[in-house]
């Protein structure tokens, strides 16, 4: 296959994956993974260029969108709830060719029966419609021919539509969202939610939960012959989530990205009663039809359907008598991008685990079992995009080999994307990522257990303190590849746990040592060492300098002798629980300093040139930090001006910041601090009021004579949400000249119904 440019490329995905026109198939179909590029991965392999850009927000890790408006093309019309209801029937006039799952296939065409035509349908015409009665999957298609009230069109695209405009959604897939009765093959029923199914073959196999909340409606339980003399039973459950973004900006740049995570659980049990080769590609098991969701770029809606398909596979030599069972889970993710900047790109990984029952072999044996599931995505019927999840299990072995039976398993995911070729032929784009050799589920030998130490590493350095205690991690497999319960002993400690994920309590600080050890069920044991060290959590203090009306200094802070700064000092540290404000000690040169407990502290300049403040702390670990600011000090004004402290506002002894947001009606006392009385010999008069949102304003009643601080409270008069802007206006008593008005707003938040 030749290889399109990547402006093309792009293109032609994003026309591609947004075609519409075709019809729901009525039965599914098994297909083969189409001819096409393909890249395999394993566990921690991760696309260079994948990580740049990435939405924060995704769930599934989709890049940022690119903000382009919608821009609908003139001859698009967008059909209302009442034009829409005017179609009385539509025809596809080429299924067998259009509805294909082969590698290339034609464009649909259609025959619309209107009992009315709508108004402004032309030949050339790009029809658009949502989910209605009269359009169950959605409409996209461009008018051909018009007789009457029959209309002959072919499916449209996204750019047949849009000028301009992209699309962004994430969606995951759960047993409430099925759109109609699954479709069983015989020999498979659907359990329930907590049935554990057909286990009778796998006694002892491990029920994993579902991914999350997605997953099949219960489990699959498989009772099945693929083929002559092979039986196969065991349970499959299977979930996936999927983020979709795509578009088009004019004539050539389109871009689409598909990002998937899926959930595998598979339990099955091989049966053979002859002896030879089998194969049995994508025997069927069941379909899922899912419930549609639109896509709105603007005005023009496109439908997207879902399906879940589950297969099973089984091929190899086999011979009477012969059987196998294994359990295997796996979490699997792959994602892949087109686009005119950055060309074709992908990311994927995998991780796997899995439990056997014992194997039977009387001769020589290879046979692989594999259960797969395949996500189908399509909009209005046509498949544009599919994502699969699988995990295989093989027997390999004989009577007279070494070992002498061996069960490996294997997992992964598969993304593919199919590309209209402006209606004529079509290409496909394919990537999978499964582990490049299977691991060992159960093998018969004999050799001391192997350990594998993820961490911590040698030469580690473990800060204590943080909100989760770092967990000692490593796994062990015995001869036959089953794993083997680890023991760790911290020697420094003197303290032993047992299991991987376990927490040791690293009480003394310094150097560890560390031992990890294993043993079998034969007695063979093997033991490694480690050396770690144990150090306290990083603390650090740093000091931020504001004006008496709270407003933060920036640069180098410049004050008047005889004026005073507000201090805020900002502790950070690894540590869970930081040392506290009130273990703060305050010194000051050039002017004195006053704490509160809190982090803030007041400092009163008194000599000109410059001055410093420094504020240290000490954490239950001992570790000191400090911060200090210099502050540059001129001469004091020749008329002293009355100064203020900024509003202060506190809940529950707790500062409140301008804006800041509280709970209910959790009550507040608000504060003005006359600083300089003595120097101003001012004597002031207080006056507050607030206002609720728009509301009028309300005047807040205090006590008389206030002087050197003025304080009222106020408790909002509902639970259900409140805003008010509180303001406080001060008067020289003598003269009722202003000399300050400051106002601060606080939020409530509703409480909880």
């Amino acid at each position: 296959m030749t290889t399109p440019t990547r402006r093309t490329l792009a293109l032609l995905v994003a026309l591609a994956l947004l075609a519409s026109g075709c019809s729901p198939q009525a039965s599914p179909s098994p297909s083969s993974p189409p001819a096409a590029p393909v890249w395999s991965g394993s566990p921690g392999e991760t696309s260079p260029t994948w990580s740049t850009g990435l939405d924060p927000d995704s769930q599934f890790g989709l890049h940022l969108r690119k903000g382009i408006d919608p821009v609908v093309r003139p001859e698009t019309r967008v059909l209302s709830a009442s034009d829409a209801s005017r179609i009385t029937g539509i025809t596809v006039l080429n299924p067998d060719e259009c509805l294909s799952d082969a590698d290339a296939h034609p464009m649909c065409s259609y025959r619309l029966e209107f009992s009315a035509l709508p108004s402004g349908v032309a030949v050339g015409s790009v029809l658009n419609s949502g989910v209605t009665p009269s359009t169950p999957s959605g409409l996209l298609v461009k008018v051909t021919g018009i007789s009457g009230t029959t209309v002959e069109a072919v499916q449209a695209t996204l750019q047949d539509a849009l000028v301009q405009g992209e699309f962004w959604i994430e969606r995951t897939f759960s047993p409430d969202q099925l759109r109609g009765k699954p479709t069983l093959a015989e020999g498979v029923t659907l359990l329930p939610p907590g049935k554990k199914g057909n286990r009778r073959l796998l006694p002892d196999a491990p029920r994993v939960p579902a991914f999350d909340q997605i997953s099949l409606p219960g489990s699959l339980s498989i009772d099945v012959e693929p083929a002559d003399g092979l039986h196969v039973t065991g349970t499959i459950d299977f979930g996936a989530g999927c983020g979709l973004d795509g578009g088009v900006n004019g004539s050539d740049i389109a871009w689409v990205e598909a990002s998937c995570h899926a959930w595998e659980s598979t339990g099955l049990t091989v049966n053979a009663t002859q002896t030879g080769a089998r194969k049995a590609e994508r025997y069927f098991l069941a379909d899922f039809p899912m419930a549609a969701f639109p896509i709105p770029i603007g005005p023009v809606i496109i439908v997207v359907l879902v399906d879940i398909m589950i297969t099973v596979d089984v091929d190899g030599i086999v011979h009477a008598d012969m059987h196998y069972g294994a359990t295997q889970t796996a979490e699997v993710y792959g994602s892949l991008r087109f686009s005119v900047t950055d060309g074709l790109d992908h990311d994927g990984g995998v991780k796997v685990s899995g439990s056997s029952q014992k194997a039977g072999v009387k001769a020589d044996a290879s046979v692989t079992v594999l259960g797969r599931a395949e996500l189908r995505l399509s909009a209005y019927g046509c498949l544009g995009f599919s994502v699969g999840g699988d995990a295989s299990v093989t027997l390999a072995g004989g009577p007279n080999q070494n070992p002498r039976w061996r069960i490996s398993g294997n997992a992964g995911i598969f993304v593919k994307v199919f590309l209209g070729l402006f209606g004529v032929a079509e290409l496909s784009a394919y990537i999978a990522y499964h582990l490049k050799q299977p691991f060992v589920i159960d093998t018969y030998a004999s050799a001391p257990p192997k350990i594998t130490v993820t961490w911590p590493t040698e030469g580690a350095v473990i800060r204590v303190g943080g909100l989760l205690p770092p967990k000692v991690e490593a796994s062990a497999l015995d001869d036959k590849d089953a794993p083997v319960p680890v023991t760790w002993t911290d020697e420094t400690d003197h303290v032993t746990v047992t299991g991987s994920l376990q927490t040791l309590p690293w009480k003394a600080l310094g150097s560890h040592t560390i031992t990890v050890t294993a043993t079998d069920s034969a007695g063979l044991s093997t033991t490694k060492t480690l050396h770690v060290t144990v150090a306290p959590p990083t603390l650090s203090v740093t000091l931020q300098v504001r004006t008496i009306a709270g407003d933060l200094v920036k640069g180098q802070p410049t004050f008047a002798v005889g004026a005073t700064a507000l201090v805020d000092a900002v502790i950070t540290g690894s540590a869970l629980q930081n040392a506290p404000c009130s273990a703060l000690q305050w010194t000051a040169t050039g002017g004195t300093v006053t704490g509160d407990g809190t982090c803030r502290a007041h400092l009163k300049l008194t000599a000109t040139g410059t001055a410093s403040v420094t504020a240290t702390i000490t954490d239950s670990y001992q570790t000191t930090a400090s911060g200090t600011r210099t502050l540059s000090v001129r001469d004091a004004p020749s008329v002293v001006a009355p100064q203020f402290e900024g509003i202060d506002v506190t809940a529950g002894g707790v500062h409140v910041a301008p804006g800041g947001w509280l709970q209910g009606q959790q009550p507040i006392r608000l504060t003005l601090t006359y600083l300089n009385r003595d120097e101003a010999k001012v004597t002031p008069a207080y006056a507050w009021s607030y206002q609720p949102g728009s509301g009028a304003v309300t005047t807040m009643p205090g006590a008389s004579g206030e002087l050197l601080t003025s304080t009222r409270d106020f408790t909002p008069p509902s639970q259900w949400g409140y805003h008010a802007t509180f303001t406080v206006t001060v008067r020289n008593k003598a003269t009722n000249a202003v000399l300050l008005t400051r106002s601060f707003l606080v939020n409530w938040q509703s409480n909880p119904k």
